[in-house]
């Protein structure tokens, strides 16, 4: 078995530390378990972006969604790497994941719309912690050239969007080499592994 890295660690260690209660809706647990990281870990730019992709992952899972591919590439649209991404025919999802939006907003806009170039009926969405950037861009939401919507994770908006997606079907992408980094994807006995988390 590979050694775990230590962001699939901390994230570990924060679960069975502090087992989830159940009650606790999408943006709840974001909330909860972010403030649990800031408290009780060293952190860096670069591991708070990565803790961010874990419970934001986690956090679809809880609620039944699974084939959550990470960090991903797709075939025809070779510049873009996506933070999540949610496999359908018709339909796929991108999920970009920033604590701080600053200016990578704008490359998280330009891979959507490179995206909406091969797959017409894609959805983007970035998923962002910092409620003070995601409420200045949600105000300005007719200049983006391919994302939909950017989302406050800590917020009922965040459970809203996790309610839309969870009407839909997601699956792994097959034979055809739509995703061309097809091991990147966080299946049950994954999740598992890496944050001794199991899906009901």
């Amino acid at each position: 078995m590979a050694r775990k890295q230590r962001n699939h660690i901390i994230t570990q260690d924060m679960i069975d530390t502090n087992p989830i209660p159940s009650h606790l809706t999408p943006s709840q647990f974001i909330e909860e378990y972010w403030k649990i990281y800031q408290d009780s870990y060293k952190s860096n730019n670069s591991m708070n972006g990565i803790i961010l992709e874990n419970l934001i992952i986690i956090a679809l899972a809880r609620e039944g969604i699974d084939n959550i591919y990470y960090q991903t590439e797709l075939a025809f649209v070779p510049t873009a790497l996506f933070d999540a991404f949610l496999y359908h025919d018709e339909k796929p999802v991108a999920l970009s994941i920033k604590v701080s939006l600053r200016e990578r907003w704008k490359q998280a806009d330009l891979e959507a719309a490179a995206l909406k170039q091969v797959h017409k009926k894609a959805e983007c969405y970035l998923l962002s912690i910092n409620e003070s950037e995601t409420r200045v861009r949600q105000h300005q939401s007719d200049s983006y050239a391919g994302l939909d919507n950017f989302v406050l994770v800590t917020s009922t908006e965040f459970d809203d969007l996790i309610e839309h997606l969870k009407t839909r079907d997601f699956t792994v992408a097959g034979s055809i080499p739509v995703i061309t980094s097809d091991d990147k994807i966080y299946t049950d006995e994954l999740l598992k592994e890496n944050f001794n988390f199991e899906m009901d």
